[in-house]
């Protein structure tokens, strides 16, 4: 006798027998017991999901001689063992793929006048459906509406979507779903018991898993790997023949994409693919494990993944590294580089898979928002993890001296700034800046009779104590900035966090808008200190220069000839913020408009 393939030798032949569709075979045997048996059905799902067998276990129970009290089919009787050897008289198959067109739906019409030649019901079944012209779809429709009492119709397709809708609207619809892991992996190990084949459970998860919820697909890879072995079914085997590219390998490279090494990257897909694995298979088992980590990251650990438990951890890690919108913009790329791969002008797979992951490991490589989403992603979680420490809470200030008054007895300077590391200066000094900024601020310039200051420290994104990061800062600025009340936002909207040094926030501005924004900004210092030592929880010391990088025409919208000219390239000298408030409480018009409205004194006539 001639070898039977495994999904022909174990095709169910009751309703109970069918794995994993018991909403649709509860129903169907329920309506068979009742005597509710629609006129036609409409079976919908993906390939290998029991659509055709649940059909002809309908037409079984339909026409058998002993039908069960609870709707089975007895599987004895001669109709039944004509259905499941396919030479029942009343029971019509058709191909709708090849037999699409209108002269093969009229020819089998024809018969449906006919009464069943064993007195029971006839029973026609339409594969892929949704393939018919739309002649051959409109010839079905009226046999379909008002059909004899004698015929059942059971249409199968695995895309009910391409139905047409009126058709659709006059079958009874059940969806057929893909099996999970472990069904599919039970219902192995129940043909390898009877096939009295020794497997091992993970080798037949291994299998499972390569049949992606097909039972029938499941069992041709079963079948595969019991002609690839000798005797029993061994993972290590299996997994050679089925696991696609190692893990190990697969959870290398997307290690370093996190750690953004491109060289590293190279070198582990390299050693993946000189190992024999072709480079598509390798981009979809990639996909694959990025999107099991992308699952595991953003469902918290709610959503279920398949595989061993080391693999699912190792996993959680690399999710956790690279964060939601870095995985989907890995997901997003691998796909497209798959979808690369299989065109008619891929000429080197592997060449689009490479570029595909440099241009993963190098973050600067993305599209401008995606960037800036990953950068704010990575900023978030630093400071969800504690990784920029609090500062301490400030001193109280020191008593405010007048500018040229004598140093005080304990040491000659006021107490030195957070951490200690600069010496605070007295009020009124000035600090000589470079010929092309003019900055007026908040850190004290040095002491009159204090040696020169030293070079300013190179600009940082660390965020240790005492320092800022900037892209910290310019979070912070934008969400600060609508919170101000309008005088303020007037005053300072203009100006841009344009870098860091140490635990001095250095702000930017047209240099057109230097002259007029230095007095509005030095109005407004205890405003904007407050809300930024709110938000970084720590105090920082600013500036304000002219920056050639602040674009004057967006901050005006086309006005910036309305504006003075810039200021003369001779240094200016920006007096300490805490110098230029007012002496007394005096009140003036002046004043009050500056406050309220933001505005600022251009010129000064004589009365």
């Amino acid at each position: 006798m001639a070898y039977q393939s495994l999904y022909r030798k174990y095709r169910p032949q009751r309703f109970a027998e069918l794995v994993g569709q018991d909403h649709v075979t509860t129903a169907l045997r329920n309506a068979v017991r009742d005597g509710r048996v629609g006129h036609a059905y409409l079976f919908s799902g993906p390939r290998g999901t029991g659509k055709t067998t649940t059909a002809r276990i309908l037409a079984k129970a339909l026409n058998c001689l002993d039908l069960g009290p609870d709707g089975e089919p007895c599987g004895a009787c001669d109709h039944c063992g004509a259905v499941a050897a396919g030479t029942f008289l009343d029971l019509f198959e058709l191909d709708a793929a090849s037999n699409r067109g209108v002269g093969d739906t009229r020819e089998l019409l024809e018969r449906i006048a006919f009464r069943s030649a064993t007195g029971g019901k006839k029973v026609y079944i339409l594969d892929e459906v949704h393939m018919l012209t739309d002649a051959a779809a409109n010839a079905l429709l009226k046999s379909l509406e008002e059909p004899p009492d004698h015929v059942v119709f059971v249409l199968a397709t695995t895309n009910p979507e391409q139905v047409l809708p009126t058709i659709r609207s006059r079958t009874q619809h059940f969806e057929f779903s893909l099996l999970s892991t472990d069904a599919l992996a039970a219902h192995l190990a129940d043909v390898c018991a009877r096939e009295g084949v020794e497997a091992d459970p993970e080798a037949l998860a291994i299998v499972a898993r390569a049949g992606a919820g097909s039972a029938r697909d499941s069992l041709s890879l079963l079948d595969q790997a019991l002609a690839h072995s000798t005797g029993g079914l061994e993972a290590e085997a299996t997994a050679a023949l089925f696991g696609g590219a190692p893990f190990e390998l697969r959870l290398r490279i997307l290690q370093a994409v996190a750690d953004q090494e491109p060289a590293l990257v190279l070198v582990e897909l390299g050693a993946l693919l000189e190992a024999g694995h072709a480079p598509r298979r390798v981009a979809d088992d990639l996909l694959r494990s990025a999107r099991d980590a992308f699952l595991l990251h953003a469902g918290a650990g709610r959503v279920p993944v398949d595989g061993p438990p080391e693999e699912i951890e190792a996993l959680r890690a690399v999710g956790d590294a690279l964060g939601n919108t870095m995985l989907v913009r890995v997901i997003e790329t691998l796909g497209q580089a798959a979808v690369d791969m299989r065109g008619i002008d891929a000429a080197d797979p592997r060449l689009v898979l490479e570029v595909a992951l440099v241009r993963l490991s190098r973050r600067e490589a993305g599209p401008p928002l995606v960037l800036l989403a990953e950068r704010v992603e990575r900023l978030e979680r630093a400071l969800a993890g504690g990784a920029v420490p609090a500062a301490p809470a400030p001193a109280p200030p020191a008593p405010v001296r007048a500018s040229g008054s004598a140093p005080s007895a304990a040491g000659g300077s006021a107490p030195g700034a957070a951490g200690g590391s600069q010496p605070k200066a007295a009020l009124g000094a000035l600090r000589r800046r470079p010929t092309d900024e003019a900055s007026v601020g908040d850190p004290s310039p040095d002491p009159v009779d204090a040696p020169a200051a030293p070079p300013a420290p190179a600009p940082t994104d660390a965020g240790g104590p005492g320092n800022f990061d900037l892209d910290e800062v310019v979070l912070a600025w934008a969400e600060l900035l609508p919170t101000f009340a309008m005088a303020t936002r007037s005053a300072v909207q203009h100006a841009q966090p344009i870098r860091v040094d140490g635990d001095v926030v250095v702000f930017g501005i047209a240099p057109q808008m230097l002259a007029a924004a230095q007095p509005r900004f030095r109005s407004n210092a205890d405003t904007i200190r407050t809300a930024l030592t709110a938000r970084l929880g720590r105090t920082p010391r600013f500036s304000l220069v002219a920056s050639g990088a602040v674009d004057l025409q967006g901050a005006l919208g086309g006005g910036a000839d309305e504006l003075p000219p810039p200021p003369p390239s001779d240094e200016v000298e920006p007096h300490d913020i805490e110098d230029a408030r007012p002496a007394g409480p005096a009140v003036t018009s002046v004043g009050i408009l500056e406050a309220e409205f933001g505005a600022t004194v251009v010129e000064e006539h004589p009365r």
